[in-house]
């Protein structure tokens, strides 16, 4: 059952059991977000195009760590088709710096037969390149990009690699999050507007395509048009991914700064 289909409590585990209504709002909440991180990874490795609907259901398990088995309800809004959806994902300790970190385990539409489907695997972080682990990167400006050796790992994204690539937005409302966080919830903070983004990878990939490395940071500037405390603010946001070569596998670690501050 790999902790997704426990319907109850039981007493001597650490494991609780919640489910929701159909108008329960949880995207603006850690769980909702967790649920999106999971399907934006799976339509990340399988190359789909599905929108979370709603949260069906979450089995949550406190182990020195906060880990979410959720089962979710999706659409392919191409053609209308739902699909119920289970991601893994564990809140993990803040260590290198960040404000957030999340990791996923499993990612998968929910097996016909229970027990059957992708098994949870831990994390190999030994499969993790050294130049992606410590801690977070400073925020990196043009005239330092401009004098970096390495600048054929970098990569200004574009108003139409925006738009394509919404994940983006995820990241950034992520980032906005991390930073609000116990103050209000997710939906206080949107609509972000991104201003500008860079990537950076040592993966072999030209241009835009740089976008799709399982290994890469990303440096966003956006701005809070909605903020419920003053004027629009404008925020920096350090935003590192990465990936052990297991698939279902991702961590996403978030650090975002007030420009104002």
């Amino acid at each position: 059952m790999q902790g997704f289909d426990v319907d109850i409590r039981i007493p001597t585990s650490s494991l609780y059991v919640y489910k929701c209504a159909n108008n329960d709002d949880l995207r603006g909440d850690i769980v909702g977000i967790c649920a999106r991180v999971g399907l934006h990874w799976y339509n990340f490795q399988k190359g789909s195009n599905l929108e979370l609907m709603h949260v069906d259901k979450y089995n949550s398990r406190f182990c020195a760590l906060m880990t979410y088995n959720i089962t979710a309800e999706a659409v392919d809004p191409a053609n209308d088709s739902r699909f119920t959806f289970q991601t893994c994902v564990t809140r993990a300790t803040c260590q290198k710096d960040e404000d957030l970190r999340i990791l996923t385990e499993v990612c998968r539409i929910k097996p016909k037969i229970q027990g059957t489907g992708d098994e949870i695997k831990r994390w190999n972080d030994e499969a993790i390149d050294d130049i992606y682990k410590g801690n977070l990167p400073e925020w990196i400006s043009d005239d330092t990009l401009m004098s970096c050796s390495e600048q054929d790992h970098f990569y200004r994204v574009q108003e139409s690699d925006i738009r394509e690539h919404n994940w983006l937005q995820l990241y950034t409302e992520i980032a906005s999050y991390s930073l609000w966080e116990g103050d209000m919830r997710l939906k206080s903070c949107v609509p972000l507007q991104i201003k500008n983004v860079l990537v950076r990878t040592r993966e072999d990939f030209k241009s835009k395509e740089k976008l799709k490395a399982g290994n890469a940071i990303f440096y966003i500037s956006f701005r809070g048009v909605n903020t419920p405390h003053g004027p629009p603010q404008d925020h920096r946001a350090i935003v590192r991914r990465t990936v052990d070569g297991i698939p279902g596998h991702v961590c996403l670690e978030f650090k975002c700064l007030l420009m104002d501050l």
